[in-house]
């Protein structure tokens, strides 16, 4: 969930839009609403359009298992020049002070986009499973209520050519559901002076202080817009930590 003050901000000086769900992209440069593999959408519509809820589990949890990326050119499946640390984006005032990767398996909020040597609990796992399959059954059952104070959240995206593409900040589960119930889009909300322009690259933060070059900016924000098809970024799988025996949706 975002924290208070960022929910503060979109409730005062945020947006409103209804954007194509096309348009939207998780984290991971992971594109809703085009087939592509996604962590969040194939496993919700595996559960709608197929109703195996075993075959959405196992494909997450192979997910889960694989994508394990070290730097932040792994993460969105781009070569880069240098090695960022997970989530440093160019254009950001601040970079994480991790790059990632955490000691303690319970020390860490989202198994989606920071990761551990030692694996991954269980219960996280089936966390992901209990808010995608929710979010599926609310949808379904109301329609989307949209929330004024806790909606879709993104940053806007601007490519030099125009294009424009919302990067999910707050609510990819429930993009996800919308996405596999057949929605084509999605109310959410932005921070228009948080829109990031590629015309400005030279004055990204990061960009200016010498730790990313401009092809490097360029690229990260070019990986949003053409999505991210190499998920797998290792042959060896995480450890699943306090997996049941007979969970039967663990890979052999």
């Amino acid at each position: 969930m975002m924290p208070l003050k960022m929910r503060v901000l979109f409730r005062f000086l945020g947006r409103r839009a209804v954007v194509p769900l096309a348009q939207c992209v998780h984290y991971g440069a992971f594109r809703y609403g085009r087939g592509e593999p996604h962590p969040y959408e194939t496993y919700a519509r595996k559960i709608v359009s197929e109703g195996d809820r075993g075959a959405a589990r196992a494909w997450l949890v192979e997910f889960l298992r694989h994508y394990r990326p070290r730097n932040f050119g792994e993460a969105l499946g781009v070569e880069l020049g240098g090695k960022h640390g997970l989530w440093h984006y160019p254009w950001a005032r601040r970079v994480p002070a991790d790059d990632g990767w955490f000691v303690d398996p319970l020390g860490y909020p989202d198994i989606i986009t920071q990761f551990c040597e030692e694996g991954i609990p269980w219960f996280r796992i089936e966390q992901e499973f209990f808010w995608l399959e929710r979010a599926i059954f609310s949808i379904r059952r109301n329609g989307f209520l949209e929330d004024r104070y806790n909606g879709i959240t993104a940053r806007k995206l601007v490519q030099a050519d125009g294009a424009e593409v919302f990067l999910v900040l707050d609510g990819n589960h429930r993009v996800s559901a919308l996405a596999a119930l057949g929605h084509d889009t999605v109310p959410l909300h932005y921070l228009p002076v948080a829109t990031v322009r590629e015309r400005a690259v030279q004055s990204w933060t990061q960009v200016r202080a010498g730790r990313y070059t401009e092809a490097d900016a360029r690229a990260v924000l070019r990986a949003y817009f053409i999505g991210n098809a190499r998920w797998r970024t290792t042959d060896t799988p995480a450890p699943l930590l306090e997996c049941p025996p007979s969970e039967s949706v663990v890979p052999p």
